[in-house]
């Protein structure tokens, strides 16, 4: 967890289901939308948001706006010198689901909209070689997660709440990891990264 911010405090959360979203019935193939299936996540806890308005080996642009997420390292497809560079409309781009799941630092069932970090992976173009990834937060908190983990799937990059409005950094935003239930990756709570800034794929 981030050394400098606190969980929210549970009784100060809330969570909105929107009625803007397409439930999907079966089992998450969702290629068509650009997702990656997420595993072990059962098909009625995930829903579409938006789907991606990109090819899946399309080249993401130069950001327009700030930078919210660097990935740097064993990546093919960059935007700005050796690193790929993705502001809000480019987190966007890769499409966002909505999933609920259980938040170990509120201790409540919580919302939360976002992108697979599978799909951002494959986005970047991720060398086939890779084996770990290196996750770095605003205040320098750091994890490291093995890339056969997130290709199990059930991890997501959140970029807003349940509602699709943004996560305010004092709730771990503008990104933050999250884990869906039953993932294993995700049982350590130190393993959900809040404000993350940079993925370097080594």
């Amino acid at each position: 967890m981030m050394g400098a911010l606190a969980p929210p405090i549970a009784g100060k959360v809330q969570v909105r289901l929107t009625t803007r979203v397409v439930v999907v019935a079966t089992a998450i193939g969702l290629a068509a939308g650009g997702c990656a299936d997420p595993g072990p996540v059962a098909a009625a806890a995930v829903v579409v948001a938006t789907p991606a308005p990109r090819a899946p080996d399309e080249r993401l642009p130069v950001p327009a706006g700030d930078p919210v997420l660097t990935i740097t390292g064993r990546v093919e497809r960059t935007n700005v010198g050796q690193a790929l560079r993705l502001d809000a409309d480019g987190m966007d781009a890769l499409g966002r689901i909505r999933i609920e799941l259980y938040e170990p630092w509120v201790k409540q069932r919580m919302s939360f909209q976002g992108v697979w970090l599978a799909d951002v992976l494959a986005a970047a173009g991720v060398d086939g070689g890779a084996t770990g990834l290196h996750l770095t937060a605003l205040d320098n908190y750091q994890v490291d997660l093995p890339i056969a983990d997130v290709r199990a799937g059930g991890v997501l990059l959140a970029t807003r709440n349940g509602d699709g409005g943004a996560i305010p950094i004092a709730e771990g935003g503008p990104i933050r990891i999250v884990f869906a239930d039953g993932v294993e990756a995700g049982a350590n709570a130190n393993q959900w990264i809040w404000s993350l800034t940079t993925i370097d794929v080594r």
